[in-house]
């Protein structure tokens, strides 16, 4: 379950309106919805920590693996960085999940992806803002 599912399912087996839950948690309605709807996260962990008191878990139960890189991404960089960043990790995690690659190719493709990200990361050392002394 994901953390908009889980949201979700709080609100209902509470019997609270979207209104009602947003307004517990700190947000506006539309925010609520975006997040139901796993469409947006909460920018900062803060919120993640006011939504786990609301709901009396821990903080750690509305995580998904990825859903921490992906407030931080938000946080730093905004929200469309953010859809980047999980459309990227959802794509690598159903290129290496299963289906019809064999291992062999599974490795090539990531020995590919490591290899593209060190590749840019020395191209952007070239042109990168240098440090003042």
């Amino acid at each position: 379950m994901n953390f908009g599912e889980k949201l979700r399912k709080f609100r209902q087996d509470n019997n609270l309106t979207q209104v009602e839950f947003a307004k517990q948690i700190g947000v506006g309605l539309k925010t609520l919805s975006l997040y139901e709807n796993s469409q947006r996260f909460p920018r900062k962990m803060e919120t993640y920590q006011k939504i786990a008191d609301v709901m009396n878990c821990d903080y750690n139960y509305l995580l998904e693996d990825t859903d921490e890189f992906l407030a931080r991404v938000a946080g730093e960089y905004g929200q469309s960085e953010a859809r980047k960043a999980k459309a990227y990790t959802e794509g690598l995690s159903s290129l290496f999940a299963g289906g019809e690659l064999s291992d062999e190719d599974k490795d090539a493709a990531f020995q590919a992806i490591t290899k593209a990200y060190w590749a840019a990361k020395e191209e952007n050392k070239k042109y990168g803002r240098r440090k003042k002394k």
